[in-house]
């Protein structure tokens, strides 16, 4: 009997565990979302290119290789260290069309929609094709800081961009999954359909080591990149590129005009700049994510996490505190700096308004009452491009679509699969992010550096709709507070908590999640799949002296690259 016992108490269940090795360097190195593009950055590299260059180069293949997060159609973000410590930042933010109101989408009476879970609108068409189209920002983001920061020109940077969509690649059990996932989304629109499914309508399949997989070829879009790389972002903007793009989305009910495209401006400016725990961090001003982290992180400050234990429950008892609030304050507060002024950005990362905060913790209670919205469901929508060179330049940029495969919608003729831009504002009208004509949209993306003094230290970011803010506030604490290494800082179990309940991942122990719920948490556990993105999906590369190393998400095809 007490042999049987024993035998039973022993008795465990097999659980999943797939790892990825970190990447090593004493010269330069670069992290990108897919395989491709990540050689692209790293031929750059090897050609004497720099951080910027490669970058760029690793940006522009992953909207061909990964269309369901990133293009032309996108916006873009980038914050650049030079070698000389100076740090900006590139911001090629969309914007609602001109010709857009409060009040320009019919809600439902019921039910969220979209990435951020707004109330749902009727038909979907804040989230869904052409109405969902708004200004677009990657392209003059991107040619703009490779001609400030880079040295190599827009056609050397392009080249593989260029030959991965007009030769095409082999389609990826990625790729094979998001174009199921997404059927409904790019089906109904015959330039998606043309593109990436057979002609029987099923999607384009990967090699089965049965059977050989589909090769993707775009030929539009290498049309679309060559002309960018031969004439620059003016082409788009105004010129014929911008032009067609313009006559199919109205020609189908969009709002979308070339005064839209004229309008368009790149903003450089000097980072939000703040300290953690005597690090340097730099990161974007303005409408995205990155403040959200940051009052985070302000608020997290005045405890000593580095005395409890990462992944312990009153580690993230704490952690989840401060995002209730810092959430709580961005859909009070946030929108387009232009609509709520710049004032409140400057309060909400200040160390009075993080200690105010602070004072409403109880370190043994959960207090669900300071959330203000439901959580969203989760959505792979975004890439992140990590880039330290030789020289120890810097570039930690993020594209995006918006939602996967942004609004379903190829502009005809181009191969450019367009941004649904509209998918960030609350179609509710009299609310601070709502709609309204020419708003730049109030984004969650968060690319950081953390620099010793002046020596550089980290760089990171992350896709995955609004959970980036919790994805970069772990990844920092597991950084600096637990000193981890980028490998397991990026891949660890985390949490996300902007309402009520608070999402944590299956890897935690059960007798910690108990813990949580005994504190009044209402927790609600989550599995992360090669399919999902509860907890979003960071990168880093991490500086200790001369070495380099990085950490890359273990269930995508991100990858790490040294070049020495």
């Amino acid at each position: 009997m007490g042999e049987s016992a024993t035998i039973l108490s022993m008795a465990t269940r097999s659980e999943w565990n797939i790892q990825k090795s970190e990447a090593v360097s004493t010269g330069a190195m670069i992290t990108a979302e897919h395989p491709l593009a990540a050689e692209a950055g790293a031929r750059i590299l090897r050609d004497g290119g720099n951080a910027v260059d490669a970058a760029v180069a690793a940006a522009f293949a992953m909207g061909v290789v990964e269309p369901t997060t990133s293009g032309l159609g996108g916006v873009a973000w980038c914050v650049i260290r030079e070698p000389d410590g100076t740090i900006t930042t590139i911001d090629g933010a969309g914007a609602a069309p001109v010709r857009a109101t409060p009040d320009m989408y019919e809600l439902q009476s019921r039910g969220a929609a979209g990435m951020y879970g707004w109330p749902a609108t009727k038909g979907d068409v804040q989230n869904v094709g052409y109405r969902s189209v708004g200004r677009m920002g990657a392209v003059g983001c991107l040619c703009h800081a490779l001609e400030r920061y880079g040295r190599m020109d827009r056609p050397s940077v392009m080249r593989d961009a260029i030959a991965l969509a007009a030769d095409g690649w082999e389609t990826d059990w990625n790729l094979s999954l998001s174009l199921a996932l997404y059927y409904d989304r790019l089906a109904p629109v015959d330039a998606s359909r043309a593109i990436f499914f057979r002609p029987s309508g099923a999607p384009l399949r990967a090699a089965t080591g049965f059977e050989a997989g589909d090769r993707l070829v775009q030929r539009d879009l290498a049309a679309s990149l060559r002309a960018i790389a031969a004439d620059g972002p003016e082409v788009l903007y105004r010129g014929e590129l911008g032009r067609r793009i313009v006559a199919d989305v109205q020609a189908h009910g969009g709002l979308l005009s070339q005064g839209d495209f004229e309008l368009f401006e790149v903003r450089e400016r000097p980072p939000l700049a703040v300290e953690y725990r005597g690090l340097q961090l730099r990161t974007l001003p303005g409408a995205s994510g990155a403040i959200t982290t940051v009052e985070m992180l302000r608020i997290l400050e005045g405890f000593e996490l580095g005395k409890t234990e990462a992944l312990s429950p009153m580690a993230l008892h704490l952690i989840a505190e401060a995002q209730r609030r810092a959430f709580a304050d961005r859909f009070t507060y946030l929108a387009d700096e232009a609509v709520v002024g710049s004032a409140i950005y400057e309060r909400l990362a200040s160390a009075e308004h993080a200690a105010a905060a602070r004072a409403t913790i109880d370190p043994g209670r959960a207090t669900p009452q300071a959330a203000a919205t439901p959580v969203p469901p989760s959505s792979d929508c975004t890439t992140h491009v990590n880039v330290i060179d030789r020289e120890g330049r810097m570039c930690s940029l993020t594209t995006t679509l918006g939602g996967a495969f942004g609004s379903g919608v190829v502009a005809a003729g181009t191969g450019i699969m367009l941004a649904n831009v509209m998918t960030w504002f609350d179609p509710r009208p009299g609310r601070s992010n709502s709609i309204a004509g020419g708003k730049r949209i109030l984004s969650a993306i968060a690319p950081m550096l953390l620099l010793r003094g002046s020596t550089p230290f980290v760089c990171t970011g992350a896709p995955g709709g609004r959970r980036i803010m919790s994805a970069m506030l772990h990844v920092v604490t597991n950084l600096v507070d637990w000193a981890q290494p980028p490998q397991q800082a990026v891949n660890g179990a985390r949490s996300h908590c902007e309402g009520a309940p608070l999402l944590i991942d299956t890897r935690v122990p059960q007798p910690t999640r108990d813990a949580l719920a005994a504190m009044g948490h209402t927790v609600s556990p989550k599995l992360e799949t090669f399919a999902s993105s509860h907890f979003a999906r960071p990168s880093a590369i991490v500086v200790r002296g001369s070495e380099k190393r990085a950490g890359v998400g273990a269930l995508k095809s991100s990858t790490a690259i040294g070049v020495d």
